[in-house]
């Protein structure tokens, strides 16, 4: 052992740094801070006790003032010798020891009630403003995550007796003598207890991950949350009410409330939280100046213009729609009916068997004047605008939508931001696409593609050989089958809160302007390229070329196919990956599906569906052997990584315990515990700040590769050396192999083909 002198402000460990040596404070003070908490230790306390079961640190330890300490060298197997040497040890190792677990154990009790209190708060919160929404016949809208909600659960949760356990151990080892006390019993107590410890930080880690995860429903970067419809309610109530109220009073109490709790939870200093105060107080300034100054002339031009379409153009919209589809007059009855009891309910969101029921029939009515209409104006040159509301955005009725909603949709219906010579559609765009031949219907949700759904017809005996044969080329039938069997399940999919579900536009979806949620071509392009200048090879392929002619037996290249997005007629907060490639063919594009108006943040939304799709093709290239990791591939090798991490030697305890954790939050799913670590990988470990375990950084440094650019940077980090150079060594080979062939056609007198020119630039790449 030696004396050795910290620094204030220096580190004795960091996070996932090995723990080599031990430190007993005589002098000064250390904090220790983990991901639920932090503690301090004072003079004879001994920073890294509480991790000598690990390897590696899972909490940093940092001098807060000039430290006078003792190390002793320390290896996991050899702990006993620290006690031969030095029998005085023992008892600061004990009582140590004791101290640190009882921290973070009151740590672990306190985040505990916090998470309750904080639960309670958000239920009975939004419970007050379903209450005042109904006094103002409006319907409630819903904060993303609201109805996933639940009341903390911890899986391995600490026992209830281990407590008591501990204090009584406490009394009784101050009554022994340290001297005679046995190394084995030492080393077996310290070693309990550093795993005790270690699995209290991991429950307090959990516990904070859940009170933030509660705290995105009052308040999140998106603004889908319950502090916007708080705020949205109040600009309606000061504009009916006035500003004296009660109810407006009430109102404006609950937002104030709202922050004060959210400071409470430590958001306080945080640049979303502040960001969004001064939105709040903003908007608040502004909606009562509005009501103050209720001349404002824009205000009045934007009704001036509102009135006019509303009394022109858009007044009786559902009677516009229904005439033009020419449904049936039991339908058209029926549906009119059912949209004018919903527009009359006012929470619209409700769980009542009666609402339910009537989203229900809405939704089964809804799509069936769908098909109606579309296949009237197929042959229609002169469509009305208010049906193209109805095709792009689900738009039937005039209040139901919102005046100044309806203004908006009535104005961009001609000129969709979308193109599908690019790859991007309306959902409209996209059955014209398949009606005309352009594209082959999407599989259902059976994973049958049109073809093969024919098949599984006629196997059935639902239809002959020669109707199967006929159905195959008939456009209105591809039409039909996608109205029926893609059209219902995505729509749904991409709104995103399945149990409240209705297709119609409907205002109380609307959580944000509509025109910051429209997805367009230009968006979609600017997020892809901003996926593959992070994960250069996402999108390309292996696929075989072949061309004797040219001196090409048989080569496989890459070829690189962008997506296809599909948006939804709805406003909604997911995206689909619905499927990878068309039919069988490898060099066809994916096909991915989002709300029209995405409420979320696209970006993250396409880099999710990105990880899905390398996910999905990867399984579809290796077919059943998808899991096999004797044959190599990135689906392979994440779940031998996964299936096996518990007895994986080169993962941390902390690490380990992460992986569990977050296995649980990915609902044991494989693929959505890869879709997570992806998300890291492009928005984090692309910037060089890491995330992800050495385990899973290399199985993405292999298969997601960063281009050359961002490779470059980060072997200055040794965490990326090894793997990078690694991978540069592998690439070597294949850029080699492609020189030769390349000098070989050269030399034979026959020309380069392109395709292989490009395999070329894209092994550079």
């Amino acid at each position: 052992m030696v004396t050795k002198e910290i620094l204030q402000g220096e580190a004795i460990f960091e996070r996932g740094q090995k723990i080599d040596a031990l430190y007993l404070i005589i002098k000064g003070t250390v904090s220790v801070s983990h991901p639920g908490g932090r503690l301090t230790l004072h003079s004879g306390d001994v920073a890294g006790v509480g991790e000598i079961d690990c390897n590696e640190a899972y909490m940093e330890y940092r001098a807060e003032e000039k430290t006078a300490t003792i190390a002793y060298p320390f290896q996991k197997e050899r702990l006993s010798q620290i006690f031969e040497g030095s029998r005085d040890s023992v008892r600061y190792f004990q009582s140590s020891s004791l101290r640190q677990f009882s921290a973070v154990m009151g740590q672990y009790k306190l985040l505990k009630v916090e998470s309750a209190s904080l639960y309670d708060y958000v239920l009975s919160s939004y419970e007050d403003y379903e209450r005042l929404c109904e006094a103002y016949h409006i319907s409630p809208g819903l904060p993303t995550g609201y109805e996933e909600l639940a009341s903390l659960v911890l899986e391995e949760d600490v026992p209830s007796w281990i407590e008591g356990y501990y204090n009584a151990l406490e009394l009784m080892m101050a009554a022994w003598d340290s001297d005679k006390t046995n190394n084995d019993f030492v080393c077996g107590f310290l070693f309990r207890a550093s795993r005790d410890i270690r699995h209290l930080v991991s429950l307090c880690s959990r516990i904070q991950e859940y009170k933030a995860d509660v705290c995105k429903i009052l308040m999140n970067e998106n603004g889908l949350d319950l502090l916007e419809l708080l705020l949205s309610l109040y600009g309606k109530a000061v504009h009916k009410d006035g500003l004296e109220e009660d109810k407006v009073s009430a109102l404006r109490r609950m937002i104030n409330d709202m922050l004060m709790q959210l400071e409470s939870q430590g958001l306080g200093s945080t640049e979303t939280y502040l960001k969004r105060k001064g939105i709040v107080e903003k908007r608040i300034f502004e909606i009562e100046s509005r009501y103050v100054q209720a001349d404002a002339d824009t205000d009045t031009d934007v009704e001036d213009l509102a009135d006019e379409l509303i009394n022109t153009q858009l007044k009786g919209s559902l009677d516009k729609i229904l005439f033009y589809a020419e449904c049936e007059r039991d339908l058209e009855t029926s549906f009119r009916k059912n949209i004018g009891k919903y527009k009359e309910t006012i929470n619209k969101n409700g769980t009542e068997d009666e609402v339910r029921q009537l989203r229900h029939q809405i939704a089964k009515e809804f799509y069936q004047v769908y098909a109606a209409a579309f296949m009237k104006s197929v042959h229609d040159k002169e469509i009305p605008k208010v049906v193209k509301m109805f095709f792009h955005f689900g738009y039937v009725d005039e209040e139901l939508a919102g005046i100044q909603n309806a203004v908006y949709l009535y104005q961009i219906a001609d000129q969709l931001p979308t193109s599908p010579k690019e790859g991007v559609y309306s959902f409209y765009e996209w059955l014209m696409a398949v009606y005309e031949g352009r594209k082959e219907p999407c599989r259902n949700e059976f994973d049958l593609d049109y073809a093969a759904y024919l098949h599984e017809e006629k196997r059935m005996g639902n239809i002959t050989k020669e109707q199967e044969r006929e159905l195959l080329k008939d456009a209105a039938s591809k039409v039909k089958y996608e109205l029926d069997n893609v059209f219902p399940s995505v729509n749904k999919m991409t709104f995103g809160r399945i149990s409240t579900f209705c297709p119609v536009f409907s205002e109380h979806n609307v959580m944000k302007d509509l025109s910051t949620t429209l997805v367009s071509k230009d968006q979609v392009k600017r997020i892809l390229n901003n996926i593959r200048e992070r994960d250069y090879k996402a999108y390309y392929r292996e696929t075989l070329f072949t061309n004797p002619e040219q001196g090409v037996v048989k080569e496989f290249i890459n070829v690189e196919v962008l997506p296809d997005v599909i948006l939804m007629p709805n406003i909604g907060t997911r995206g689909a990956m619905w499927q990878e490639i068309e039919g069988k063919r490898r060099n066809t594009p994916a096909r991915m599906m989002s709300s029209i108006f995405q409420m979320e943040d696209m970006a993250l939304i396409m880099i999710r569906l990105t990880g899905e799709f390398r996910w999905e093709m990867c399984k579809r290239i290796q077919g059943g052997r998808w899991n096999d990791v004797s044959e190599r591939s990135l689906t392979s090798e994440y779940f031998d990584y996964i299936q096996f991490y518990r007895k994986n030697p080169d993962l941390s305890p902390d690490a380990k315990d992460k992986i569990r954790i977050d296995m649980a939050r990915a609902k044991n799913s494989f693929k959505e515990m890869f879709i997570m670590d992806y998300l890291m990988w492009i928005l984090y470990e692309s910037n060089g700040a890491p995330r992800l375990n050495k385990v899973a950084r290399n199985i993405m440094i292999t298969y997601c590769t960063f281009p050359l650019n961002i490779r470059e940077k980060l072997k200055a980090n040794p965490m990326y050396r090894d793997l990078l150079e690694r991978y540069d060594i592998h690439m070597e080979q294949k850029r080699h192999r492609m020189d030769n062939l390349c000098q070989k056609l050269t030399a034979s007198g026959k020309r380069i083909p392109e395709e292989i020119e490009k395999e070329k630039q894209f092994l550079y790449l």
